[in-house]
């Protein structure tokens, strides 16, 4: 009965053993994907910011943000289209401009007519 324990004993061993080692290595392959993944959606965002698209910019960057959170490629890539995206207006000559003027809606109350209260 001993030799039969044992050699189970023996048997789940080496099994777990293997397994180990085959996560570690699937674990390594997982790390490279995810990177891939950034790096491609980081390059869609900086794409998107040359052909003044912030919007598919900030899109790209919150995907590469969600495929790694712990990456700060992915902030620093929203960072930048957030700044472009709120940065001020300027003209040829390097001034701010102003913005522009807008005429204020007017909204016309009629009185109401009185109920003798």
């Amino acid at each position: 009965m001993k030799v039969v324990s044992a050699g189970v004993g023996a048997a789940l061993l080496t099994a777990s053993l293997v397994l180990a080692y085959l996560s570690n290595s699937n674990a390594e392959k997982m790390i490279a994907n995810q990177d891939a993944i950034v790096m491609k959606y980081i390059n869609d965002s900086t794409k998107a910011l040359e052909s003044d698209n912030i919007s598919g910019a900030i899109k790209f960057a919150k995907m590469a943000i969600v495929a790694d959170p712990k990456s700060k490629i992915g902030f620093k890539a929203y960072e930048k289209a957030i700044e472009l995206k709120y940065k001020p207006l300027q003209s040829e000559e390097g001034a701010i401009q102003a913005p522009i003027e807008r005429e204020k809606p007017t909204i016309e109350i009629e009185e109401a007519p009185d109920m003798g209260c």
